[in-house]
């Protein structure tokens, strides 16, 4: 039966660097603390994530969570008018009659002595520019993953964070995802004994990561920053402690092999490609459309979205497996791939101790536990009510955060964590250039 193993065990914090306030909001509170004010909003960065996952979760929620969006700035006019435009849109809709101001410059929202929190999902080689900016305003700062691009930005953020006395919310989407917490809070609870070993896969079929801005290391750091940032993170928070060395083989497989002859983009492109830019299953809860072609901006190069995987134009890794040493004498390994079959086990996190087993499965919000040494086991469903909605309902539980966060509550992580997991990322780049040499981080 559902909740079983969770009957079973103490429920205890989260995680041990969090503070238990962040997640003792009663709902009654929460309503309570926003029928007194609406805290008002401004977006630096209206891509995907920030108007449709953030945004669009914020403008739904706005009544029982109190956050309402006022400004939104984009790298182009074009951009970030649409976007403005598609949240006026959404609240007209809901009956809500609201003004978005649009601008390409963030910095007239920091001026703005009536915005409280500024939302940061800008692409990340600008994060160091809208964190600073946004930091030194004195206003509460909401910043996504990956911290940066580089460990000279990230820790920059990180010192910014400490001289401003103003602590930034960062945004790893497990951190809100309802399966992951029940993991965290079931092993903190016993349900393995001591743990001993992390491993996490994440075969997911990516190409898109070849395909957008994101295909460039300068840009974003490439798949090894951008999602496995997440991955990393999570080791760090399952085992309530830092990674100490890592060891990593991978890099750029044979798979994508460059091709001077391929059309540069699908849209131009005749030819018969498993990885001709679609929506696919493991990317439904976390892409908005299937249209790839950019009108707002046809001349931006980091607006396409559907290059050609097979330009010799990216530089980003595609594959790699990480063995980490984590406090405590745990260990563990990442196994990760933007390509491969399409499978619904797509991204598993397996937790083993010494009396127990975890393993949850990403894409259904499965968990199956193997507990008292086997002499217990269950299987049950721990993905939360809003399962279906966009990254398996972490947004929506984020929203919930940022409006806590508003009114007080510590945050869920902050930049020294997002410092952390780019640490992780640079270790790996490392050891995979240099053949698998153990680095220390």
């Amino acid at each position: 039966s559902a909740g079983t193993v969770g009957d079973r065990v103490t429920r205890t914090a989260i995680a041990s660097t969090e503070s238990p306030a962040t997640y003792n909001v009663s709902p009654q509170a929460r309503l309570e603390n926003n029928s007194m004010k609406l805290k008002k909003v401004g977006i630096i960065g209206c891509g995907a994530r920030g108007l449709h996952h953030i945004g669009f979760n914020m403008v739904d929620q706005r009544d029982e969570c109190g956050l309402e969006i006022s400004a939104v700035a984009n790298r182009s006019k074009e951009s970030s008018d649409y976007a403005a435009g598609e949240i006026e849109k959404r609240y007209s809709e809901q009956g809500n009659k609201v003004s978005v101001q649009s601008s390409p410059d963030y910095r007239e929202m920091l001026d703005d002595p009536s915005i409280d929190l500024i939302i940061i999902t800008s692409h990340t080689d600008a994060h160091r520019e809208h964190v600073l900016a946004a930091l030194k305003s004195g206003k509460k700062v909401y910043l996504d993953k990956p911290i940066s691009v580089t460990l000279d930005d990230a820790h920059a953020i990180t010192e910014a964070e400490t001289k401003m006395g103003n602590r930034l919310l960062m945004g790893f989407t497990r951190r809100y995802e309802a399966s992951w917490i029940k993991m965290k809070e079931l092993l903190d609870g016993g349900a393995v004994g001591s743990l001993q070993m992390i491993l996490l896969r994440s075969i997911i079929p990516y190409s898109r990561y070849l395909q957008g801005w994101h295909r460039k290391i300068e840009w974003s750091g490439g798949p090894l920053n951008d999602k496995c940032s997440h991955h990393f993170d999570v080791f760090r928070w399952m085992a309530s402690s830092d990674c100490q060395s890592m060891s990593a083989f991978g890099g750029r497989s044979g798979v994508f092999k460059p091709d001077p002859t391929a059309p540069a983009r699908c849209s131009e492109c005749e030819r018969e490609c498993p990885y001709r830019r679609s929506e696919v299953l493991e990317e439904s809860k976390e892409t908005v459309s299937s249209t790839f072609v950019n009108t707002r901006n046809p001349d931006d190069e980091r607006s396409i979205q559907d290059a050609c995987v097979f330009s010799p134009d990216n530089d980003v890794e595609d594959f790699g497996s990480v063995n980490m040493h984590l406090g405590r004498g745990v260990v563990g390994n990442l196994f990760f791939t933007i390509f491969g079959p399409l499978a619904p086990d797509g991204e598993t996190l397996e937790l083993v101790g010494d009396s127990g087993r975890l393993v949850l499965s990403r894409s259904n919000g499965m968990i199956r536990s193997y507990t008292k040494f086997g002499g217990e086991t269950d299987t049950f469903f721990a993905g939360g009510n809003d399962f279906e909605s966009s990254h398996y309902g972490a947004d929506k539980k984020l929203v919930h955060h940022l409006s806590d966060f508003c009114n007080g509550a510590e945050p869920v992580c902050d930049a020294r964590d997002g410092l952390k997991s780019l640490q992780m990322v640079c270790g790996a780049r490392d050891s995979f250039k240099e053949g698998g040499a153990l680095r220390n981080t």
